[in-house]
């Protein structure tokens, strides 16, 4: 028994049109045509699958059983169809981003997300988080294609990058902490009261090595924010983290004695030299650049 593709088409186009005649006009064919594959597609399963007995015709209990293994069929050979026609174009059958949630808002992902989806809808994609300078360490495993986040002095040397723009930093805490009452402070203020810092679990350097001067460390940034309404101490952070914080008036910025926004850090887009980028990885890096420069360039000025 050989079942061609042409007579599953016509089949599932007479069952969604709800006639021959309206099923031919979907696939462009004279309706004989149409009708002429269904009944061989009839005579070689030896089954009949629609009653013609009426105006319309109406599936059969064994068109009907049949029905959602032919859908299944014209699916993957559609699905096949697409990725012969991607790796003919060099679009990738996989891509994946590691960006800094707490930088990157959801509504900028939810506008990427879907136009990516409308351009390579047979794309796999896969994000990962990857808060301040962790971006980079899901490059170099291998785990992402292109990474957004804070630059480290290692991805200048081991990467493709550019810079969207700059990331302000502020000194903050809770406004019940003491040192939210201070009009100005100096560094020995802050160092007499507990530093809340972000730990980068998936870089190497300073920033992961725990220290003795009674810092609390957390890689999860929604914690830290929780510990600093809490009271538990004054942090360092971009001010993207914290602007809901500060909008509420559950948190201030701390006026200290140099000033109270630390010098910018700049914000990378990254991916690794070696081979050619895809179709998909291009389109991903223009799109991402021409999304997050105006609003980082816009923020270093604030």
């Amino acid at each position: 028994m050989a079942l061609s593709l042409e007579q599953l088409e016509a089949f599932m186009a007479a069952v969604e049109t709800g006639s021959f005649s309206a099923a031919a006009r979907k696939l462009g064919k004279a309706q004989s045509s149409v009708s002429g594959l269904i009944s061989n597609l009839e005579s070689d399963t030896g089954l009949p699958l629609f009653d013609r007995s009426t105006r319309e015709p109406r599936l059969t209990r064994q068109g009907q059983a049949l029905m959602e293994d032919i859908r299944s069929v014209l699916k993957s050979h559609n699905h096949l169809r697409y990725r012969v026609s991607n790796l003919t174009d060099k679009v990738e059958l996989e891509i994946g981003i590691a960006y800094d949630n707490q930088l990157i808002s959801d509504q900028q992902i939810k506008h990427l997300l879907r136009d990516f989806e409308q351009q390579f809808p047979s794309t796999s994609l896969v994000l990962f988080h990857a808060p301040q300078y962790s971006a980079y360490g899901f490059l170099d495993e291998h785990k992402v294609d292109i990474a957004i986040g804070l630059r480290h002095p290692d991805c200048a040397k081991r990467f493709g990058m550019t810079s969207v723009g700059q990331v302000q930093f502020a000194k903050v805490a809770s406004t019940e902490h003491p040192l939210a009452a201070m009009v100005e402070l100096n560094d020995q203020d802050l160092l007499e009261h507990r530093q809340l810092k972000f730990i980068d679990a998936q870089a190497s350097g300073d920033n992961t090595r725990l220290g003795g001067d009674n810092a609390w460390y957390c890689n999860a940034p929604d914690t830290l924010l929780s510990m600093l309404r809490m009271g538990l101490g004054w942090a360092d952070l971009p001010l993207p983290w914290v602007e809901n914080e500060l909008q509420s008036g559950r948190v201030v910025r701390l006026q200290s004695h140099h000033q109270a926004i630390s010098f910018p850090h700049s914000l990378d887009l990254m991916w690794r030299r070696e081979g050619e980028a895809g179709k998909c990885q291009q389109w991903l890096r223009s799109r991402l650049e021409a999304q997050l420069t105006p609003v980082y360039q816009q923020q270093r000025f604030q």
